[in-house]
């Protein structure tokens, strides 16, 4: 016999875990991403200089295989919130209960509205776990494809059934490179840099710039290059790493009314 608060003791495990895992996740993305990078500059034929992409430290696969373990057991720890109200309300668990997760309207009316509270996945709950669990729906959203939730459903599903996402850096959609320090201290113009989102490789061009005055024979130039991080799955669908934590924090509010019942 299954006991609904084991059941919601072990979702809270699983989102403590979660939390663990992000937490890990993001370290380490942002010693990825402020590790300084050293290069020799490049001579060109009409007098600038371009520097290269080199990272000093690169994503990695183990940072996708971090991210799928974070996302399944946010993802689960919903479906088992779910469970344990099919249990506390007198029912037997079926293999379609689980925390809906819909970016529209319509999907939602045909697949758990209509059927319930006879069938579907939340068949058997009380009208007001029905309407908490509505009220957190992507599709209320301006941009459901981006909801937090939207996006812990299709990174647990391409993990889960297809393969591990790809970590890229890229250029920061925020930021421009600029020059930060130049010894000797002399005028130096950024010419060219690749546009802001784009994604980098090993060796890739990622600068290029030149001195106002005459090149000196010899020079040292510090500059800042804004990157980012995203994860891309077999669809080529991106999610970027500032939305990790947003995406824990909607999964722990989605199920704070069980977990942490107002008293």
């Amino acid at each position: 016999m299954i006991d609904p608060q084991d059941v919601l003791r072990g979702a809270q495990l699983k989102l403590v875990r979660a939390r663990v895992l992000v937490s890990s996740l993001l370290e380490e993305i942002d010693r990825v991403l402020t590790t300084p990078t050293q290069g020799s500059a490049t001579p060109n034929p009409d007098g600038t200089f371009s520097a290269y992409y080199r990272p000093a430290a690169e994503p990695t696969p183990v940072m996708s295989l971090v991210l799928g373990e974070f996302a399944h057991n946010a993802r689960s720890a919903l479906d088992n919130v779910v469970t344990s109200l099919v249990v506390s309300s007198g029912g037997t668990p079926k293999s379609n209960h689980k925390f809906p997760v819909f970016k529209t309207e319509t999907a939602w009316r045909g697949k758990v509205a209509t059927p319930w509270p006879g069938a579907g996945p939340l068949a058997g709950l009380s009208q007001e776990d029905f309407d908490l669990i509505e009220a957190v729906q992507p599709f209320h959203a301006d941009e459901p494809d981006r909801h937090p939730l939207a996006l812990l459903a299709q990174i647990n599903n391409a993990d889960k059934h297809q393969m591990l996402h790809a970590a890229m850096a890229y250029t920061a959609q925020d930021a421009d490179q600029r020059v930060l320090e130049v010894v000797p201290p002399l005028p130096v113009e950024i010419v060219w840099t690749p546009p802001r989102g784009t994604l980098l490789a090993a060796g890739a061009e990622a600068t290029r710039y030149r001195f106002t005055d005459s090149s000196p024979s010899s020079f040292g130039l510090k500059l800042n290059w804004p990157l980012s991080l995203l994860f891309r799955d077999h669809l080529g669908r991106d999610v970027y790493f500032f939305e990790l934590n947003d995406i824990y924090v909607a999964a722990a509010l989605a199920v704070r009314p069980w977990l942490d019942p107002p008293r």
